[in-house]
Order: C-alpha cells, then sequence, then structure tokens
C-alpha cells in the first residue's frame, strides 16, 4: 500500500493545515490530504527548502553542501533542480543517523529499517519552520520513530517508509493538472525567505 491510501485522523488533518495556513477541511487519506495541500499551496521553490544555517539535514548536489529546513525537503530537491541527484546525511531529533540518495526515479536509503515522520504541531502559529518542518525527520527505526513520538505530545505525527515519503515529496512538488506553469516554483509563505548557500561555511 502506497502512502495515498494511508487512512488519517481528524488530528492529523487539523494540524497539518494549519501549519501549513490552509483552510481546515477533513480528509479520509493522506493522498488526498497531500493533493489539497499541493493544489492549494502550489510547488515549493528551491529557496523555500534551503536554510542559510546548518540544520539536522545535509544534502550534497554538484558539488556544494546545503541543508535543507526538514528531511521531506531534501527528498524535493531532485525535482526542483532538473533531476540532479542528491545525497542526504540527516539525524533525528535523537540523534540517530539516516543517509538517502535520492534521484527523480527514486530513493535507497540506510539503514533498511528506516522511516520518515509527517505531521505538524497540533496548534499554535508561526513560520512552518516551527510549526511543521521539526515533525518531518527521518528514523532509523520504527522503534525510534515510536520513542520520540511519544516524547513529543506537542504534535500529531505518523511513520511512513522511505519509499512512502519520497512518492509523498514527489507529488508535493508536481504541478496541479491543468497548471500552466507545470513545474516552476510558485509556493507562496511556507518558508521565510532565504538564500542558496554554495558551501558548508560560506
Amino acid at each position: 500500500m502506497g502512502y495515498k491510501q494511508i487512512r488519517v485522523t481528524d488530528e492529523l488533518c487539523r494540524s497539518v493545515q494549519g501549519a501549513s495556513g490552509m483552510p481546515l477541511r477533513q480528509h479520509e487519506t493522506l493522498g488526498e490530504l497531500v493533493s489539497i495541500m499541493r493544489a492549494q499551496r502550489g510547488i515549493c521553490g528551491l529557496e523555500d527548502l534551503i536554510s542559510e544555517e546548518r540544520t539536522r539535514h545535509e544534502v550534497r548536489v554538484d558539488g556544494r553542501v546545503l541543508y535543507t529546513f526538514c528531511f521531506v525537503d531534501a527528498l524535493m530537491l531532485p525535482f526542483l533542480l532538473r533531476g540532479a541527484p542528491v545525497e542526504v546525511w540527516s539525524t533525528s531529533p535523537d540523534g540517530g543517523e539516516v543517509t538517502a540518495s535520492v534521484t527523480k526515479e527514486g530513493v535507497k536509503g540506510s539503514p533498511p529499517g528506516a522511516v520518515v515522520s509527517f505531521g505538524a504541531v497540533r496548534s499554535g502559529d508561526g513560520p512552518t519552520q516551527a510549526t511543521l518542518c521539526p515533525y518531518l525527520n527521518a528514523f532509523p527505526s520504527r522503534e525510534d520513530f515510536e520513542r520520540w513520538a511519544e516524547r513529543s505530545p506537542q504534535a500529531e505525527t505518523i511513520a511512513l517508509s522511505l519509499e512512502e515519503a519520497f512518492d509523498l515529496a514527489r507529488d508535493w512538488t508536481s504541478a496541479p493538472v491543468g497548471d500552466p506553469e507545470g513545474g516552476i516554483c510558485r509556493c507562496r509563505g511556507l518558508h521565510h525567505t532565504s538564500k542558496v548557500r554554495s558551501c558548508r561555511d560560506g
């Protein structure tokens, strides 16, 4: 079963839509939720995925070292970089490490049982770096995710496989049907604008 068929709770819908600044609507599956997010929020631009500061999510692409706001942002990069492959080194909130090689065709990660959290803070205002991004992480195992989730009652989250998270990231960055701009990035307001950093210390 792919991510689109995963059933979602009312609380998850409210949390993710609230953190994204979207009108609250109920959806039965994660596929429905992501579809409406794509339609209402558009496509994230590259500048909205890259942090000016170091984060727990380091990516290397075309000889550059960059940092994304969350692990899912890193999975989106090949779709906004004309297919350039991306190498990701991510540290979970508890210190576990996950690596991934990402292309437009798929993702290969280590360790084999790694999972990705998807969710948002239950309530609260602020930029998505505070309400959404801290809850889109990679974990070495489902057990690691579950321990973190138990210690994070302020958020509503679920665990996805790396493959499910990749498919979600791909669909989130796809242009809505009938969009004349095609793959042009036109997301507004998901993150504060930041400049792309071209090296580890620059």
